[in-house]
Parts: C-alpha cells; structure tokens; sequence
C-alpha cells in the first residue's frame, strides 16, 4: 500500500505539472484537483494514512528544500536596489497582512487570537511557485514584475519562519513570557548559527571545487539535510530557519558555479512541490472546508478585496507605480505551495499537542490557497486588458538574441516603431554599444529560461534570434515558445534545414525567409559598406521595381522587415511578401541594385537616420554562445 500511494502521487504529480505548464496556469491548482481526486475522500487511489509518521517526514524535509532553494535565489546585492516598494511590502506590507488576515480569522471565523495570527503569518507569503507561472505570460509594466518577482522571492522565508515562530508561541502559550523569549532566541540562534556554517562550508566547497559535476550537487543536498537534522535535534522547529540562512549565506558568496547547485535544486524542488503537495491535497478535510461556509468564503474575500490591497496601497507610494499598476499589485497574490505545507505541518504539530481547531486552520489556508489562485490566474488575463497595456505597443518589448551588427539595426527598426527593445548576449562588453544606445541589456545565457525573465519576456513580445550559431538560434525559439508562450519567435538561419517548417510547424519564422550570410552582413555593416533604408511601397509600380532589384542582385539586399498598419512581419514566402505593408527596411550595399530602387528610397526627413554599427568587432568570440549538439 505505501508503494502504490507514493507511486501514484509522484505520478500524478509530474502530470499535473504537465497540465500546468500546457495550459500556462499556476501548478498549485491541478496539483490541489488532482491530490483531492485521488484521495480517500474522492475516488481512493492515494491515502496519505498509509505513511503514518514518513508523510510529516518528507513534508518537512520538502519545505526545508523548497526554502531553501528559495534562500539561494536570493541576490542581496539586488535586494539592495529593488527601491522602497519591496522593502515596505516585506516589512510594513507583511505585518498589515497579518494583522489583517488574523483579524478576519478571529472575529469572522471565529479562531481563537492564537491560531488567527498563525493563519495570518500562513497567508503573509505568495511566492515564486505561483506567480512566476503568471507573469510569464502576463502583459504588465516591467517594475510591476519586478515588485511581484522580488516579493514573492524573498516573502515565502520571511512568512514560513514567521508562522513557526507563532506555532511556537501558541505551542508555549503556559509558560512565562522570560521562558517563552528564552525557546524562541534558542531556536533563531541554533538556525542562524548553524544555516550560516553550512553555508560557509558549501561556499568552500564551491568555490575550491573538492568534487565536482553532479557530486557537488549530492554534497551539497547532504549538508542541507544534515543541517536540518543537526537544528532540530538542538532546538525543534528551528530546521526551517536554518535552511533558509543556509541558501542566503550560500547565494552571498557570489560564486560563478552557483548557477548549476541552483538548476539542481529548482529540479529537486519542483520533483518534491509534485509529489509531496499530491500528498498533502489527498489528506486535506473536505468536510473541514465544507464546513467553514460563508465564513471561510467571507475571509477569503476579505483578505482578496481588503487586506491585500490595503498592504500594497500604504507600501506602494505614488512616485514608484501609478494606480493602475498598484491595482495590478493588490490583486495578484495568490498562495501557494509553502503555505499549503506550512498549514499542514502546523495541523499534525497542533494535534500532537493536543490542541483543538488545526484542522479548521488547515482548511482555511487551503480555501484561500484555491480561491486566490484562481482568481490571480483570472486577473492575469482581465486586467491586462482593461488597463490597455496589450493594445500598448511599447509595452511588447523586442527580445534580440546576439549582440551583432544586425541586430543593432533591428534594435533600431524596433525603436523608431516605438517598441521598448532588450538584446541578450553572454559576453558583457557585446553590448556596450546597445547600452549606450538606451536599450536595455542581460548578460546570460540564451539557453535558460532566467536569462529571458530578466529580459520581461511575455508572450507578445517579438523575440529574434540572430546569433552565428543557426543550432542556438532554433533552440532559443523552442525555448520562448514552450516556455513563455511566444507565438512566432524569429530566427537567422545561415542554413535553413529543409524541414524546417516541419520541425517548428509553422510557429517559427526565419528573418528573410531564408538561409542570411550573418557573418558578411555584420563586416559588411561594421565596415560601412552596407546600410539600413526604408523603401516606399504604393503602388504596383513600386512592388515590381522592388521585386526585379530583388531578383536581379539578390546578394545586394537582405530583407529585415515590412511596414504596415502599425506591425512588423520578418517573414515572407511567395505571394504575401507583397500585401498588407507600405514600407520595407532592408540592408544594402552600394551598386547596381540600390541604384535601381534609388527613388523609392524614404529621405531621412521621412525616416529615421540610419546608424552605423560601429563598436562591432568580428571574431571567434561570437562563437561563445555554445553550440548546441
């Protein structure tokens, strides 16, 4: 029995993962359908009853992971930067949330002022579990993504040790307040202590490289158990501090091979968030909820169309986001995996001591976990919408892959149709230029989702992958597609395969429709025989006159992009290169072939000036992006 319920969660788990990511929802909610479903309530695949003591196990081992990981994606330096609204909705913020929330627990559903300020500390968090799935795909201005990033980054530790502090208090209620600080100043120092020698312990083991490859990976998950077991032994309850201090301590080291512990551990977590909440949803009361009525319902509502809100109207101030942008604050926060495991360890902790009314805390914290998930995911769609910011064409950033001499004429083409503009590139100095131009720039890697977070990627940005590398250049496509929902990413092939439309089926497309010499047309650029124009098309004339340049001096001209009715297409075959524009940029060299379309040429009065693309140094260094096999 106990294998086939930990066989059936770790499977359901991994397919409602699957779900989430296909239909581009949070995963909590398949994860909390497919965990109530399959429990002993519902149908009775899984009862979580058959672990006995291993579910308590492995759910406080999971949020000491999961913390964790969320403590090593911290960037103090950063957290230094995100401005004032941060600081005041992780200070100020956080404490009205629970005042408020607790209030709403207390004199609504009627728990006592222990178990309401414990639920109040539960609900303080959101997290990255859930809003990350969000905004990837949600069109909003990039400091409001910023600000809810950066909250629910740094949130999830601060309001789990939070509520074990409160746990602690309520499990001590008897005892005199001198005893009572003396447990809790035993359990911070034994978790600060100990998280930080772990942390420096792994930072050297990082840093001297003592093993290597996956086996550092092991090393360091070992020490992080051992660490918690080591806290627990000396002071109970306080494991889940020293995880977190331990990830802090370990992110601050500013390691250059942190980012393969972090890709470890973002695996582990989500392999554990799947398994270990399936568990948790399968044992939850459905009765319990059932039974919090309009009460539940009241305070979940509250805590929607008040408390957040409130928290973010008094932490926000006017100079930082206007109101449209703080009404996007206050109504995205929906709650997540760490407060669902946090209730529920809350729940066996409060019946071990014998202390009545876990259950309903439970209950509640999942009703608000589904119906704040729920309405985020709703709001995501809604409020973009009504606030105009999808209709907003500087709102759909530009995403150029390579920092070459194209795609500095790209950024160009972008800018002048008012569109905000991000170009990535793994060498640093590649993007001077673009930097000095006012276009913003990342340092990361092409091949990982976090490099395109940075950039406010979303799905209706125009994304164009121009690197020298034609295998990238597809990667990156397949990339933004699955991952970000982008419907037609761009891509420069040097070499178009010839199934190209069968491998990417139709939702890519390649800049000119066909294979582009990149390295020639960047030399060409940088050493000033080549330049951007702007033909005029309007009329048949003028497409016939075009298209003969075209055919007669094909090596002349290469296409960039065609003008009309506000939009930009890259992409042209047959027939419908020639409908719905008015205008066509290209690259050209001087020659037979400008002369030839010479007068449908705009004057700079009529466009924009074209820049030159100095600062572009062709070398084996634009190879850094590694191939892909």
């Amino acid at each position: 029995m106990i294998l086939d319920t930990v066989v059936l969660a770790i499977v359901l788990g991994i397919a409602a993962q699957v779900v989430a990511e296909r239909f581009r929802i949070p995963a909590i909610l398949p994860l909390l359908i497919a965990g109530i479903l399959a429990g002993p309530g519902v149908l009775g695949f899984i009862d979580p009853d058959h672990l006995h003591e291993g579910l308590e196990v492995l759910v406080h081992l999971g949020v000491a992971i999961i913390l964790f990981e969320g403590g090593l994606s911290l960037d103090l330096r950063q957290l230094s930067k995100v401005g004032v609204a941060i600081r005041n909705l992780l200070s100020f913020g956080a404490f009205l949330t629970t005042v408020g929330s607790a209030a709403l627990a207390h004199y609504v559903a009627h728990l006592s002022w222990g178990l309401a300020t414990l639920f109040g500390a539960i609900v303080m968090v959101t997290g990255p579990t859930v809003i990350a799935p969000l905004l990837r795909h949600m069109v909003v201005p990039r400091r409001v993504k910023a600000i809810l990033t950066s909250e629910g980054l740094i949130i999830d530790a601060i309001g789990a040790t939070a509520a074990y502090f409160v746990l602690l208090w309520v499990a001590r209620a008897g005892l005199p307040i001198r005893s009572l600080a003396a447990d809790v100043l035993e359990v911070a120092l034994v978790g600060i202590i100990l998280g930080f020698a772990s942390g420096a312990l792994c930072r050297q083991i990082v840093r001297r490289r003592v093993v290597g490859g996956e086996v550092q990976n092991l090393a360091i998950l070992s020490t992080l158990l051992l660490t918690y077991w080591l806290a627990e032994q000396q002071a109970p309850q306080s494991g889940i501090l020293a995880s977190v201090v331990m990830g802090v301590t370990l992110s601050a080291g500013d390691l250059p091979d942190l980012s393969r512990v972090r890709d470890f551990k973002g695996q582990l977590t989500t392999f554990l968030i799947s398994f270990v909440f399936v568990l948790l949803a399968a044992q939850l009361d459905l009765p319990a909820i059932v039974q919090l009525g309009w009460r539940g319902a009241a305070v979940t509502a509250g805590l929607i169309v008040l408390v957040r809100p409130l928290s973010v109207f008094l932490s926000v101030p006017p100079s930082q986001c206007d109101v449209k942008e703080r009404l996007v604050l206050a109504l995205t926060a929906p709650r997540g995996i760490v407060a669902a495991a946090v209730a529920s360890l809350a729940a066996i902790e409060l019946r071990g001591l014998g202390i009545a009314g876990g259950e309903v805390l439970e209950a509640l914290v999942y009703l608000v976990i589904l119906v704040t998930g729920l309405w985020a995911t709703v709001m995501a769609v809604v409020l973009p919408r009504a606030f105009g910011y999808v209709d907003d064409p500087s709102r759909r950033r530009a995403i150029l892959v390579g920092a070459n001499a194209i795609t500095h004429q790209l950024a160009s083409v972008f800018q002048a149709e008012g569109r905000g503009v991000a170009v990535l590139d793994s060498v640093p100095w590649r993007l001077d230029t673009f930097r000095d131009r006012g276009f913003l720039t990342v340092v990361g890697d092409a091949r990982e989702s976090a490099s395109y977070e940075k950039a406010d990627v979303d799905r209706d940005s125009r994304v164009i992958a121009a690197t020298t590398n034609d295998d990238l250049n597809l990667l990156v496509a397949e990339l933004v597609h699955s991952e970000f929902g982008v419907e037609h990413p761009v891509v420069v092939m040097q070499q178009p395969p010839d199934d190209f439309g069968v491998r990417t089926r139709g939702w890519a497309e390649m800049l000119s429709g066909g294979g582009v010499d990149v390295p020639s047309w960047n030399r060409r650029l940088e050493g000033g025989t080549a330049e951007r124009i702007k033909v005029s098309i309007e009329g048949e004339e003028d497409v016939a006159v075009v298209r003969e340049a075209l055919r007669r001096w094909p090596q002349d001209f290469l296409l960039l992009c065609s003008h009309g009715s506000g939009n930009l297409t890259f992409s042209w075959s047959g027939n419908n290169l020639w409908r719905d524009f008015d205008a066509l940029s290209l690259l050209v060299v001087p020659g037979a072939g400008r002369d030839a379309i010479s007068s449908r040429i705009l004057t700079e009065s009529e466009d924009e000036e074209s820049e030159s693309s100095e600062g572009f140094e062709e070398s084996e260094e634009d190879l850094q992006m590694e191939p892909v096999s």
